[in-house]
């Protein structure tokens, strides 16, 4: 479980030409142990192309992680549904001894239903982890695939994504194969403070193991200056 109290900033218009950015930090407790977490994002947005930028870390005691991930994507044109994205990723987790991970996938996506109030996208592509663990250094491929859903309805805005990875390197010691979901609901009490409730699992087909995790945010929004294209 996550309590945060979030400092938001930026907007995101979809035919913007400038970098807008937000931030939160708050409070985390995980298994007992408690801490700090902060999280960063900048972004840019336009009819066909997405660009985004993410910063997330917490620290639990002696105990830390640090995300941090990249991803563009562009439409082959304005009226095409169809687009490439590239995404690339570092994480460091000291709770689980893993010392790095470099993730990249690459691939194509379809907006398979557009309406006003948000739009479902499904996306394939290949994966790469390369993995450094205290004792060991793992390579693992993947084929990739995805839901995301994405809707807005009065105050309140909803997220919905499913991904699955399934690999298709050679297994080293266990098969890294895994469906992860997430869920995220938001309600904006004024033009200000909205309140963040969100759902995240992981769930590895090999060895049936499901780890998840509950947040809560409060947030409070602001406009910043954006940062020129």
């Amino acid at each position: 479980m996550v309590l945060a109290v979030a400092l938001l900033s930026g907007e995101e218009g979809t035919d913007s030409t400038v970098w807008s950015q937000y931030a939160r930090g708050g409070l985390s407790h995980d298994q007992g142990k408690s801490g700090g977490h902060g999280y960063y994002r900048i972004n840019r947005k336009t009819v066909t192309s997405f660009r985004d930028l993410r910063l997330f870390g917490y620290g639990l005691g002696d105990d830390s992680y640090i995300y941090l991930r990249y991803k563009s994507s562009t439409k082959y044109s304005e009226n095409v549904k169809l687009y490439n994205f590239t995404t690339a990723s570092y994480q460091k987790n000291t709770r689980a001894d893993l010392a790095m991970r470099y993730h990249f996938n690459q691939g194509f996506g379809y907006f398979i239903n557009e309406y006003n109030n948000g739009h479902v996208t499904g996306e394939l592509g290949h994966a790469y982890d390369m993995s450094d663990f205290l004792n060991d250094t793992r390579k693992t491929s993947y084929l990739k695939g995805g839901i995301f859903w994405d809707h807005e309805l009065g105050k309140i805005s909803t997220k919905l994504e499913t991904e699955w990875f399934k690999q298709i390197s050679d297994v080293v010691t266990t098969d890294l194969s895994r469906v992860q979901f997430f869920a995220e609901i938001s309600y904006q009490l004024n033009n200000s403070l909205s309140l963040i409730m969100g759902f995240e699992q992981d769930y590895y087909t090999a060895n049936k193991q499901s780890p998840q995790s509950y947040y809560f945010s409060l947030g409070w929004q602001k406009k910043f200056c954006d940062i020129g294209h």
